[in-house]
């Protein structure tokens, strides 16, 4: 059984000092001075309000920074079209958010293609396809903002870690979103996709068309298409199905590395903060949870949580009993108040 910590607070109350001191001494025990740290996180959208305060994490990262000699804000590109689908334009999204006080790695690089395989031998899986300068860290700090999601019905620290890490074709990968489309009505036929594409796999015959023998999976048209007109098909792959992916995608993440996971109840909405879009939070803030332990920490999220907002049909408790299946750490918990 793990100890899960609850700090009780809503938005517009929460003392993010008094609780970055209460997280730093369960955290001290954790990492050395000497461990180079990077916390993982979502920087949110532009249009986006909901997501994760900065003010939180630069209060823990100063906090943290007293111990630490090395922090860093780390994410890796996206998969659909975006600001964060591209290296540089991803860190302007996050300076622009408030994000500006540490430096900022977008561990897949550039285009999302700059990753490492990991060995993780496991049912979906024989490696994974993670950031590649998460590789320079040996310790991981998980800050997530709890939310619904439409496909695996909530969204905390397993998936921060898991999809949150996973390279462009690592993205793919856990969608099974192999088969490319170009919408023909909403191609203009630029070219955009044709500079891009690394494998020649593109051509234009007035509208662009995808050799499906030539696509590599490296998802570098999604981003860089103006007319948003590469459709990602989002349905390939089922929840249950997702939900484990995402999770081995996790362990991959985590494997031989220390760890510290947090979830931040607060402005919790119905979809994730990849909806570029203002949105209203469909229950009452509860607070922050902190864990050593990743999988005691979603459960007590899931369990905390009113789960009206989850779509008819999807049991996010799947990908609890599956991190708990392959190691990742234990659903049973200790809920401690602080």
């Amino acid at each position: 059984m793990s100890n899960v910590y609850l700090y009780k607070t809503d938005i517009n109350s929460i003392d993010y000092d008094k609780v970055s001191s209460l997280l730093t001494r369960d955290i001290q025990k954790i990492f050395d001075p000497t461990d180079q740290i990077a916390f993982k996180l979502h920087f949110g959208e532009r249009e986006s309000d909901t997501h994760l305060d900065p003010l939180f994490v630069k209060s823990l990262y100063n906090e943290l920074s007293n111990f630490i000699n090395k922090i860093v804000l780390m994410d890796c590109n996206v998969l659909y079209k975006s600001d964060r689908s591209f290296g540089q334009s991803h860190k302007n999204v996050a300076i622009d958010n408030g994000f500006d006080f540490a430096p900022i790695i977008i561990a897949d690089g550039e285009d999302g293609s700059d990753e490492l395989e990991i060995k993780i031998n496991l049912n979906h899986f024989d490696k994974a396809r993670i950031g590649k300068k998460l590789d320079n860290y040996n310790g991981i700090i998980s800050i997530a903002h709890f939310t619904g999601h439409d496909a695996t019905g909530i969204g905390g620290n397993l998936k921060n870690i898991g999809m949150g890490l996973g390279s462009k074709p690592g993205k793919l990968e856990m969608h099974k979103a192999f088969n490319l489309q170009i919408d023909q009505e909403q191609c203009k036929g630029c070219e955009k996709c044709i500079e891009i594409c690394p494998s020649n796999g593109i051509t234009i015959e007035n509208t662009a068309k995808i050799n499906q023998e030539l696509c590599i999976g490296c998802g570098s048209c999604i981003g860089s298409c103006p007319e948003d007109a590469v459709k990602i098909p989002w349905n390939a792959s089922s929840s249950k199905d997702l939900q484990e992916r995402i999770v081995e995608y996790a362990y991959a993440a985590l494997k031989n590395k220390k760890s510290y996971h947090i979830n931040i109840l607060l402005n919790i909405t119905k979809l994730c903060d990849c909806v570029n879009k203002k949105q209203e939070p469909v229950i009452e803030d509860i607070g922050l949870l902190a864990s050593k332990d990743i999988v005691a920490i979603d459960q007590a999220s899931i369990d905390l949580t009113n789960q009206n907002f989850i779509p008819e049909g999807i049991n996010p408790e799947h990908q609890t009993k599956y991190a708990e299946k392959i190691g990742l750490g234990k659903r049973k918990y200790k809920l401690i108040e602080l």
